[in-house]
Order: C-alpha cells, then structure tokens, then sequence
C-alpha cells in the first residue's frame, strides 16, 4: 500500500502545506473573492457615516460642510428626517451585505481547511500502516496520538482562520490606508508613525513562539503517552496498588504543560499589549492632528469620524496580524512534527524487486542458511537456519523461552526482514511477492493475543471483507468458541471490551484462532496460540484443525508437547539454532532435548491427575 504522502514533498513545512491547498484552488480562488466583497462593503459604512455627519453640518448651516454634488442634489429636495432615514437605512443594508458575504467566506475557507485536515488525518494514519513494527516499538503510541490530534488541529487554525484572516487583514489594512490618505494624508502620515514598532515587536516574538509552542506540542505528547498507558496498565496499577504513584506522576507531567502553556500565555500577552499600547498612540496622534485640521477649517467633522473610524478598522488587522502570524508560527512547528513522522520511510515494501504479477501462494517455505539479528551490529537471533517446508506439511517448533521460536515465524509476514535470499516462498525470494499478496494469504495468531473493540462477528471477520454469518459460525466452531458465543445475551453481535478485557485468555486465543483460519489461508500460523486452553479444548481444537491443517501449510509454536506430536516435522531451537529435528517418534528416540521436555511434561500430567 502507498500512501498518497509519496507524492507531496516532504522536504519543507510550506512545501507540503502548499500541496494541500493546491488541490482546493478553485474553491480559495472563490473565496478570495469572497474576502474582497467582505472587505468591500466593511469599508462604504465610514463614508455613509461621514456624508451623514457632513449632512447635518450643512442643514445646520455649517460653513466647513461641502456635500458632493451628486449626494446634493438627491438630497436637498427632502426633508431632513427623509434624509437621514436614506443614511441609517444605507448603514444597515450595507451591514446585511456585508454580514452575508462574511458568511459564506467563512463557510467556504473554514470548511476547506476542515477537507484539508480530513486529507491530512487519512494520509498521516495510511502512512502509519505502512511502516513497520520497528517504528512503533521506538515511538509511544501516545505520542503518535497527540500528532494525530493537537498538532492536526494547530495545522488547521493556521489554514483555515490563519489564512483567511490574513486575507482580510491585507485587504483592509492596505484599502484603510488608502482612503485614510483620501481624507487627510497629513494626519494618515502621522498616524501611521508607531506601525515600524508593531513590526518590529511582531518579528522578535515570532521565533520565541514557535520554540515555545514547539516545546508545549512535546509535552502534550508525552502527556497523552502517560495516559494512554495508565489506561492500558489499569489492571496491573490496581494489583500493585500504585494509583497514587501514577496520579502524582501525571500531575507533575500536567504541571510542566501548564508552565510550558504559561510562558507562551505571558510572550503572546505582552506583545498584544504593547501593540495595543501603541494603537492607542495612533488613536491620540490621530486626534491631535486631525482635530487641529478640524479647527483650521482643512478637514471636516465628518471626515475626522469616518478617519477615525478607518483608523479603528485599521487597530484589528494590526492587533490580528500578530494572531495570524501566531497561527502560522503554530501551525508550521505542528507541520514539521507531523513530517517527521511522513518522512519515515518503510523499512519493509515492495522495491524493484517485486513481481506484482504473482497473485498466488502455493506454501513451500524456504530457509537457506538462515542468520537473523534485529540490529546490523546486535547479537544472532537465529543462526544458520536450514528447512524446506513442502506445501501443506505441519511444521511444529518447540524450544524455551527466547530461542527464537516468535521470530522464525515472524520472518515468514515480513514482520521482520530475512537476510535477502535466505528466505523464499513457493521457491523464489520473499521479496518478489507484493507484501499485500504475500500477508493476504497468510493467517497468523500471533503470540499477544488483540482484538479490537468491536463485536465478536467483526473481531472473527476482521481480516475478510463481506464475510457470511455462517463462515463466521463455522470458523468459531473450528476453534470451539462457538459454544461460549452462543451463551452471551447478544450472541456473535456482542462487543468485547478494549484488547478484547471482557474475555478470558482462552476465550481471546480462540477467537483469534478463528480470525486466522476463516481466510482460508495458503500458510496458516499459530504462535503458542492454545496456551492459554486446557488440555481437553486443545485437542478438540485440533482434531477440527487437523482438517483445514490438511490442505495448508501449517506452522506451530508451542511448548506442550501435546500440540505437536503430529506434526509432519518437529524442530528443536535453542539460542536460535535447531539442535534437534524429525517427528514425535524419531525425537523421542534421539533422547535429546525433546525427549526430556516430553518426560517432565508426563510426570506434571501423572501429578496432576492425581490430585
């Protein structure tokens, strides 16, 4: 499976983002449009209220008042209530405009940058799925949710909000000036005098909020990493009693993000003071020079209020230009912590190699010679490992704890990488069969048993799409789990807790046992998956396993000697080397490890039968 991440580039943070939003260009383009009529008709209610002002100027008599001819001319035949009905009236219907484009620019821009984060979400978890069990042994799993959700969210603000607020800030910013200019360009010069310094407190704050932001997404990481734990280790918390412990270690955790959050709160804070701080300066300053200009006759009343009020459109694009730039300082630092993640590449895929015209899996399992070691300079886990596995042949391996067994077995999905050409399938090298045609005909149940919080009837069927009831019935039956299913209030409908908690160990194995043989594989796995059983519902396991066992190649994991005593061939391994190797009989009659693991397991039988 490639995920869609392979073709956006992954180099930069703006790079990538720019991807994103290149695919919605038509609907930004159509909401660009939109922030422009927005701004439009923000900007015709000052000069509503300066020809109203200028109006009742000139109906009082006023010298300084000087009507444009075409607002004269409609205006002088009525009366003074008409007329300032016609401005109140233009005031609210250019406000109704207004509010309606807002509307739908903020439904088309919000809602973009929502599609944008749902592509991000899909692409980030389909590239989670393509990495291998190595990535998520390094990373908590915590960690990965909290990119998943806080840094999701952070990306968003910055292209949904970030974006168009800096829209609409340029827009008004620049057009403000403008007609600021238009009125008195004298007190627009002088007005405009503190605006380097919101510049310059703006740039030095920028870096220190992305580092502290930065700082604060890391520790909500490993917060959600606390969490995630505990709530996973609830059962072993509660048999050592160590609720307190926990509590007291995830309320220092919660402390440091509250630090961390703190600082950030008192950066941001003191520069939206000090630009608040200097806005009022402009406000006076516009005051100062504009009243003087009011009372040497240059400017009207009515030009000063529609310049102040311009000059207050003029304070929010100043004030939102650092929120903008903080949405992006945030949104770019959650942006390069998801790319860490994108940017790891599969240690286990389809190459050059592959041949994607292979659709099948006959089962011959291949070793040659075999040597595994997890890292390029660790110790051997497995050495010089030579078998042939025909086609439908039942091989049982059987060894202590950490001799390899897990990971023997583990090399057959590609959950671990063989050593090339020491592994091969139906005589070519692993390597050549698409990954996903290679797992789909293997069925496995691993050594840990999972199932997801889901029904027992999708927990079985998880792995075969559009499953039948009754195949699902007749794999349950195989594993005999059927008879305790059909005991539960809602039957196969029933849903098991979190990892399956609401069921016995038993209970889980089989139900994985029947996840694994319902897909009918070419290579069936069972790693220790009956130690959790008796003894009885083991062997009534197998006798219905030795029917599906028939036609596949079948390779069992076990420590009870009962589980593989009829396997075609049985290995012996120990520290990753097979000491010993044929059926039940030869190995009992070599003496050997096998034939003394054999004779303590009778004498614990003889024990416990009697009593």
């Amino acid at each position: 499976m490639k995920a869609s991440t392979q073709k956006r580039p992954l180099d930069k943070p703006i790079s990538f983002i720019l991807s994103y939003l290149r695919g919605h260009r038509k609907t930004l383009a159509f909401g660009a449009v939109l922030v422009a009529l927005t701004t439009f008709f923000q900007l015709l209610p000052p000069l509503v209220l300066r020809y109203g002002i200028e109006y009742m100027e000139w109906r009082a008599g006023s010298t300084q008042a000087a009507l444009p001819p075409w607002l004269h001319d409609r205006l002088a035949p009525h009366s003074p209530l008409f007329s300032l009905g016609c401005f109140a009236a233009a005031t609210v219907l250019l406000a109704a405009i207004q509010g309606v484009f807002r509307y739908f620019m903020r439904n088309i821009l919000i809602g973009t940058s929502r599609k944008i984060e749902y592509e991000l979400r899909n692409d980030y978890l389909q590239h989670l799925q393509t990495l291998s069990a190595s990535f998520f042994q390094r990373n908590k799993t915590g960690d990965l949710m909290a990119r998943a959700t806080n840094d999701m969210e952070a990306i968003r603000s910055m292209l949904g909000p970030g974006i168009m607020q800096f829209a609409s800030t340029i827009v008004i910013g620049l057009v403000s000036i403008l007609l600021m200019a238009g009125i008195s360009l004298k007190t627009t010069l002088w007005s405009l005098l503190p605006m380097p310094f919101v510049a310059v407190i703006v740039y030095r704050q920028v870096g220190q909020i992305e580092r502290l932001f930065d700082r604060i997404q890391a520790q909500f990481s490993a917060l959600t990493a606390k969490v995630q734990e505990n709530l996973s280790g609830i059962r072993v918390i509660k048999s050592y009693v160590q609720e307190t412990h926990e509590i007291d270690h995830f309320c220092n955790q919660s402390k440091e993000y509250v630090r961390r959050n703190m600082k950030l709160v008192r950066v941001r804070a003191s520069m939206w003071a000090t630009i608040e701080f200097l806005l009022g300066i402009t406000t006076l300053t516009a005051l100062w020079v504009g009243g003087r200009q009011v009372m040497t006759g240059a400017l009207s009343i009515g030009g000063l209020v529609a310049f102040l009020a311009y000059l207050a459109m003029l304070a929010w694009p100043m004030i939102a230009f650092g929120w903008v730039l903080n949405l992006w300082q945030e949104g770019l630092a959650s942006t390069g912590r998801i790319l860490a993640i994108l940017r790891q590449a599969p240690e286990i895929g389809d190459d050059q190699r592959t041949d994607h015209t292979l659709t099948t899996v006959a089962g011959r399992i291949t070793f040659r010679d075999l040597s595994f070691a997890y890292a390029p300079a660790g110790p051997f886990v497995l050495k010089h490992i030579d078998l042939d596995i025909q086609a439908g042949m039942t091989l049982a391996i059987v060894g202590a704890t950490g001799s390899g067994k897990s990971t023997l077995v583990n090399l057959i999905p590609r959950l671990q990488e063989a050593p090339e050409g020491t592994l091969l399938i139906d005589g070519r090298p692993i390597r050549h069969f698409p990954l996903h045609i290679l797992r789909r005909h293997i069925g496995m149940v691993p050594q840990e048993t999972f199932l997801f919080s889901d029904t027992l009837q999708d927990n079985i069927a998880f792995g075969e799409e559009g499953a039948e009831l009754a195949a699902i019935e007749n794999a349950a039956a195989i594993s005999q789990i059927k008879s305790d299913f059909d005991q539960f209030p809602d039957g196969y409908a029933t849903v098991v807790g979190e990892r399956g908690i609401t069921l016995s160990g038993g209970q889980k194995q089989r139900t994985a046992i029947s996840r694994a043989v319902i897909r009918q594989p070419a290579i069936l796995i069972l790693d220790d998956a009956l130690s959790a059983v008796d003894t009885y519902t083991e062997e009534e396991i197998l006798k219905r396993l030795r029917t599906v066992m028939r036609d596949r190649t079948t390779i069992l994991v076990s420590h009870r000697i009962s589980t593989v005593r009829d396997a075609d061939l049985i290995i012996v391994l120990r520290e990753g080397e097979i000491i010993e190797r044929g059926c039940h009989e030869e190995l009992l009659a070599q003496r050997g490890v096998y034939y003394e693991l054999n004779q303590r397991q009778m004498l614990e039988e003889s024990l416990a039968a009697m009593g």
